[in-house]
């Protein structure tokens, strides 16, 4: 089955991360940005005007901070997968953080008629930590797991569910 003329040999995902805000308010909803004073509403408030008081020595209702939250895929300025007829292979890229890079997955077969052992495999080649010039950082948490970033853990940790 080859691929059709009408199907894309790529297909990308781009977003803003320049001018998205990362985080809103969990009590109003409100988009947050981060200033060197915590955060505050597009609109400069640095007061929630849905804000609850969780102690007795916080202010009153409305009267309180913003409680920001990230915004899911804020972290991801693009995802792509491409489609390699001449290689035989499909890579999937996500980028995070940088976006002059991104992490690559690689699916490819190696030739039927190639000499050795791997002819007509599918191979597999991923990020890993230490690999030169990586997207990100890093830490490996378990075998095929990684935490990616800077990280330093402060305690040990016990074992993270593979993903699904």
């Amino acid at each position: 089955m080859g691929l059709s003329d009408d199907i894309a040999e790529s297909i990308t995902l781009h977003f803003d991360t320049d001018s998205a805000p990362t985080h809103r308010c969990r009590a109003c909803g409100e988009e947050l940005a981060e200033t060197p004073e915590g955060y505050e509403s597009t609109s400069g408030d640095t007061a929630c005007s849905d804000f609850e008081p969780t102690a007795d020595a916080d202010p009153d209702y409305g009267e309180g901070p913003h409680d920001p939250e990230r915004i899911p895929l804020s972290w991801c300025n693009s995802a792509a997968v491409h489609t390699d007829e001449s290689e035989d292979s499909v890579t999937v890229s996500i980028s995070v953080g940088d976006p002059r890079g991104a992490f690559t997955f690689t699916i490819r077969r190696v030739p039927d008629d190639a000499d050795g052992d791997l002819a007509g495999q599918l191979i597999m080649h991923t990020p890993y930590a230490g690999e030169p010039m990586p997207h990100a950082a890093l830490t490996v948490l378990h075998e095929g797991t990684y935490v990616v970033g800077t990280y330093a853990p402060t305690r040990r940790l016990h074992s993270v569910p593979p993903a699904a």
